[in-house]
């Protein structure tokens, strides 16, 4: 009861407000708060020409799901089905023990929910493009793994999913190309450094 007061009074806070709330006292391993990223992803899709506000909203709130107490039907309800459907299609299903499983678990839900929702690949670009230049927030045992896991299957299923013919209609197909170049370029330069 306490919950749902509290939630549906959130309603009326402007979506800042409500981010920075919900991921209060949050960190990053690089030691920032945690809506740095948030921000941070939300604005490399602003420097790509991105001005739509769902996908804007949505790279705001991409972690919500899995970080907070939101649900996907709060997030329907505050930002409507197209918000809650993008930030669901980058949401981490929590359902698998290893990482491997989650890691193939969430490739091929994240596969079948970015041909619903295909602006969810902007979101998940701009989020791990935005890792990549802070990866050193981890430790740099680490780097390789991270660097591997988006060359072998995160890479691969961006190129699949923009030479889905569906996809390759709509208006962003550019900034997705930009993105997947700066991806590209980003594992280029951390490779360099070790």
């Amino acid at each position: 009861m306490t919950k749902f007061f509290f939630f549906s009074n959130l309603k009326n806070m402007n979506i800042e407000a409500l981010v920075d709330l919900l991921h209060h006292g949050q960190m990053r391993k690089t030691g920032e708060p945690y809506t740095s990223h948030l921000y941070a992803v939300r604005n490399i899709l602003i420097e790509e020409g991105i001005n739509d506000k769902a996908i804007l909203e949505s790279a705001l709130l991409h972690d919500t799901l899995e970080d907070s107490d939101i649900t996907r039907e709060y997030l329907s309800l505050w930002f409507g089905n197209q918000v809650a459907g993008i930030v669901e299609a980058v949401t981490k299903s929590p359902s698998w023990n290893t990482s491997y499983c989650r890691m193939k678990s969430n490739l091929s839900e994240m596969q079948l929910a970015w041909i619903k929702y295909p602006e969810a690949i902007l979101v998940k670009m701009a989020d791990r493009l935005h890792n990549l230049r802070t990866i050193q927030g981890l430790p740099p045992h680490k780097w390789p793994l991270y660097l591997e896991e988006t060359k072998t299957h995160l890479l691969p299923l961006f190129s699949q999913i923009m030479n889905n013919r569906l996809v390759r209609c709509l208006s962003f197909l550019a900034v997705m190309e930009s993105l997947l170049s700066k991806l590209q370029q980003e594992i280029k330069k951390i490779e360099k450094s070790f």
